[in-house]
């Protein structure tokens, strides 16, 4: 399959060193709001670089696992990760799944939800591939409360790098709250629909750490942030410094994200 992806997405290593990090400590989280039982094939959809395949393979070691992602660059990373030497990756577009009705038990989908806004055939897909009965659960950010990304937008938003759409922290491009999830499983025809909020922290070990990450991200935001000429960059991190660098009693930076989450039963 052709890597419809481009360069977003297309830097394994530098999304594993910044938002990576944050889907690894979402992860056992959004897995315990999933609430999915053991015993059946579980299926991630926008799998990445495997960080909720991997707690799933802990907690459900004898489970089939399969994890399906558009980014060649994500699944090479995934692909090198023992870990998940026994889990089935693959490489594919959420609206056109490649398996057969009712292939799963449960269906998931941890950071990706933002790229079905407005487009309902992907969650049809994960109704279809899913068992009766059987849990579909997805999260993305609120980006209006993701401390990183709502602080580089804003200064990007300063210098007039980006499209301001694009990058607005609340768009029409994306859900914005748990109603809007929720009435997005219910169109879709599934029952007994819940949503939530979860908090992550994470800790770095100062402004420089955090800030290494972004240059080497590979996200709308911190892809805009690459291509700055030098002296836009150094405005943009000042401005980020001046409203993130907080340290703690232990002079650690710690930051506090919120992502909203939706399950429900096909």
């Amino acid at each position: 399959m052709t890597d419809k992806t481009g360069p977003l997405y297309g830097n394994a290593e530098g999304y594993d060193a910044y938002m990576g990090r944050w889907s690894t400590a979402l992860a056992p989280l959004f897995l315990d709001f999933a609430s999915i039982g053991a015993g059946g094939p579980v299926l991630d959809i926008g799998c990445g670089t495997g960080n909720l395949l991997g707690v799933l393979r802990s907690r459900f070691p004898a489970a089939h696992l399969v994890g399906i992602d558009p980014s060649a660059a994500l699944l090479a990373r995934a692909l090198q990760r023992d870990d998940l030497s026994e889990v089935e990756l693959i490489a594919g577009d959420a609206e056109r799944l490649p398996f057969a009705d009712g292939s799963f038990a449960a269906c998931l989908s941890l950071l990706v939800l933002q790229e079905f806004h407005g487009q309902p055939q992907p969650l049809k897909e994960m109704r279809r591939v899913t068992r009766p009965g059987g849990i579909v659960a997805a999260c993305q950010w609120d980006f209006a409360q993701m401390p990183v990304i709502a602080a580089l937008v804003e200064a990007l938003a300063t210098i007039g790098a980006g499209s301001r759409d694009q990058l607005a922290v609340t768009s029409r491009r994306h859900f914005n709250d748990e109603a809007e999830l929720v009435a997005a499983w219910h169109d879709t025809g599934f029952s007994d629909i819940s949503a939530a909020r979860i908090r992550v922290t994470r800790r770095y070990r100062d402004f420089d750490e955090l800030w290494l990450t972004l240059l080497a991200g590979s996200t709308p935001s911190t892809m805009v942030l690459a291509t700055l000429p030098e002296p836009n960059r150094e405005a943009v991190r000042r401005q980020l410094q001046a409203r993130l660098d907080h340290a703690g009693p232990d002079g650690h930076l710690e930051l506090v994200a919120e992502a909203i989450s939706v399950r429900g039963k096909a």
